[in-house]
């Protein structure tokens, strides 16, 4: 391998989330195991009691780690187990900051975070907002 860079156009919105999948396929693909790192804002829904004190989670995403994993032009959506109890996780794309092969750092992919538009911090199956009402 050498040591040259590679400049790919993260800036178009679109192009991400297919590069993100291509490179947990390709981990998965020569038998190594991908993970992502994500930097949790208020729009990820993650369990946030287990983040880094930076804010920061790394999720194992290989096929045998997670359930219903989807990526999409928006989010990465699937459910982890942590511990004995069994969580949904909604990362917007955008809040992804590498994914990488376990076994060799040294091909970690970064990727630039922005801040999360306040439309996109829900789930798209995430129920609106409802006024709650107080008996006074």
């Amino acid at each position: 391998m050498n040591n040259r860079t590679v400049v790919m156009p993260l800036q178009c919105e679109d192009f991400r989330p297919y590069l993100i999948e291509a490179i947990v396929n390709w981990c998965e693909g020569r038998g190594q195991t991908p993970y992502m790192l994500v930097e949790i804002d208020d729009a990820c829904s993650v369990p946030r009691h287990l983040a880094n004190p930076d804010n920061t989670m790394v999720f194992c995403v290989s096929e045998e780690a997670v359930n219903q994993f989807v990526i999409d032009d928006d989010a990465i959506t699937f459910q982890a187990r942590f511990g004995e109890s069994i969580s949904n996780i909604y990362i917007p794309i955008n809040r992804v900051a590498a994914v990488y092969p376990k076994e060799d750092t040294n091909l970690v992919t970064y990727f630039p975070v922005t801040k999360t538009p306040s439309s996109a911090s829900r789930s798209k199956d995430a129920p609106p907002d409802m006024p709650v009402f107080t008996k006074v």
